[in-house]
């Protein structure tokens, strides 16, 4: 028995390693140079406007601004040359100060971009800074949540498949299993689907209604979302007849099923796309393939528990355990492969929002393994021995095991959507705070309050076209400076030119007050700024006002 079980489990490795052979790999796209650079003033008029990646990118958008706002070149030539986007600039540009503004897809789907400014023939106006554009949206939420179930979903069904051949059950509890994921694979292929238009509306960024757009679905079809959901619908297309079909032809196509749902996260993604392709594609591959058998087997060893005579339950998780044990190895070995490689560092576990995050996963996931340990050691010999105590502690520990489960994929899906530290390297341009400058003319001084009650008053110097200070001092609701704020950042907008939610970090100066430089703001118009203050940790207070700067 034991043999046919390792030869069904190795027939499954092969055909997960068949499948994932021809994936394509991909990384996080970052900018690695542009011409002009940030703050440069050419003596000539460029005629193009070019910026290098570190990889293939699409563009979103791609846009050269004059002081007025008005965009000059055009977008309809925008050229392609391997990591190379350039834009054309036509007829010579007049002497004067000039705004990049661009965002793009990166291969892993995650949109990036930038505002920085430069001049030709005489100084800028003001000293651009490099910063992030559109790098949240309305959707960004709907994206994390899209993805929580696509993890799960996928994971499930995937696990099923491989939980079934490697285990070899029948009857019944064949049955309930087959059945329950088959619900979870037509979920999870609405899922894959609507990942298409939510990731274009997130590109798009769009507001509430971009799902319904055309354009929407068409980044989301132009990006690499469609190869993952082409291969994750036809995964679930084929599981979910595997899960209804005879034995003669079910262990064929459950396993290709399996190997297309775990090649359909090798597609997209910080890990699996990060160089070496040819090294991090097959440790991810074996990440999820063990981590879905795992998660996977949970329901129908809580169901044995209560369907099965007890001693038969028992002996049912002893041959689960000949290969939970290995798998949850390569679970731990696979992932401190891939966290070292995201990181960098195990220092940078501390330092950044992805180790932070991946730090509560791996936290969670060392409290299933004890959960798992205690269930091996304590109960499973009872149950065997056909305790009836011992069949309800374990549906009670197995219960604990699935809801633990799911928060450890919520946290995986935040990672999809959270910069990893080699991505930020690789830019060269970690988060820098900005630099205090004594800045001439004009001043707005405001009082905002938030819905919390929360105020904040601000100061915006020089409150015009070009580089402004913002000076903010933060206030809770009975009047008193809040002198312990967590963080601090400013996020400014000009829907008017595709500006869109460029984010600056403050520094705190003391007695409460904080400053940040804002180097997008170089064009007339009325700008939408929003203030975003950790009041504590975990409590965010926003205030939003309208400047208009001229």
């Amino acid at each position: 028995m034991r043999n046919r079980m390792i030869g069904r489990w190795l027939k499954l490795c092969v055909a997960a390693g068949l499948a994932l052979l021809s994936m394509p790999s991909h990384s996080h796209a970052v900018l690695l140079d542009s011409s002009p650079k940030p703050g440069e003033m050419l003596m000539q008029p460029p005629n193009e406007v070019v910026a290098n990646f570190n990889e293939g990118v699409g563009p979103i958008f791609f846009k050269v601004l004059d002081e007025k706002g008005r965009e000059v070149g055009n977008p309809g030539e925008i050229r392609l040359d391997g990591t190379k986007m350039v834009l054309p600039l036509g007829d010579t540009l007049p002497n004067g100060t000039y705004v990049l503004t661009y965002r793009v897809i990166s291969a892993d789907t995650h949109p990036v971009g930038a505002t920085f400014g430069f001049s030709v023939g005489e100084p800028m106006k003001t000293i651009a800074t490099q910063s992030e554009a559109g790098a949240r949206s309305p959707w960004a939420v709907a994206v994390a949540l899209n993805r929580w179930i696509l993890y799960a979903g996928m994971l499930w069904t995937a696990g099923a498949a491989i939980f079934l051949l490697v285990l070899g059950i029948d009857g019944a509890l064949r049955d309930q299993t087959a059945a329950k994921a088959r619900l979870a694979a037509g979920i999870t292929l609405v899922t894959y689907v609507l990942s298409i238009g939510l990731g274009g509306a997130d590109m798009q960024l769009g507001g509430f209604d971009a799902l319904w757009s055309a354009a929407a679905w068409r980044s989301g079809l132009d990006s690499t979302l469609t190869g993952s959901a082409v291969l994750g619908v036809l995964a679930m297309l084929l599981l979910w007849s595997g899960f209804r079909s005879g034995p003669d032809r079910r262990p064929a196509v459950l396993a290709i099923g399996a190997a297309l749902a775990i090649g359909s996260f090798l597609v997209t993604g910080h890990a699996a796309t990060a160089p070496p392709a040819w090294l991090m594609a097959p440790i991810v591959a074996l990440h999820l393939a063990a981590t879905a058998f795992w998660l996977a087997a949970l329901w129908p060893l809580q169901r044995s528990a209560a369907v099965l005579p007890a001693a038969d339950a028992g002996r049912l998780m002893q041959r689960f355990s000949v290969f939970a044990v290995p798998a949850v190895i390569i679970v731990l070995l696979s992932g401190v492969a891939i966290s070292l490689k995201q990181l960098g560092s195990p220092a940078r576990l501390f330092d950044n929002d992805y180790g932070n995050v991946l730090l509560a996963k791996v936290a969670l996931v060392w409290v299933i393994i004890f959960v798992a340990v205690y269930n091996k050691i304590a109960l499973t010999p009872k149950l065997a021995d056909g305790s009836d105590g011992a069949a309800r502690g374990i549906r009670r520990t197995i219960r604990i095991e699935l809801l633990l489960y799911l928060v450890v994929l919520g946290a995986a899906s935040a990672l999809t959507i959270t910069t990893p530290p080699r991505a930020l390297v690789a830019a060269g341009n970690e988060a820098r705070p900005g630099t205090m400058a004594a800045v001439p003319g004009g001043l707005i001084k405001r009082t905002l309050t938030s819905a919390s009650g929360h105020s904040a008053e601000i100061e915006l110097s020089p409150a015009k076209v070009g580089e402004n200070m913002l000076m903010a001092t933060i206030k809770d609701p009975a009047g008193n400076v809040i002198t312990t704020a967590a963080a601090l950042e400013v996020a400014v907008a000009l829907e008017s030119a595709s500006i869109n939610d460029v984010r600056v970090k403050g520094e705190p100066v003391g007695n409460g007050m904080w400053h940040a430089m804002i180097g997008a703001t170089l064009i007339p118009g009325d700008w939408t700024m929003t203030v975003e203050c950790f009041v504590t940790d975990y409590d965010k207070v926003s205030f939003t006002t309208t400047v208009t700067l001229q």
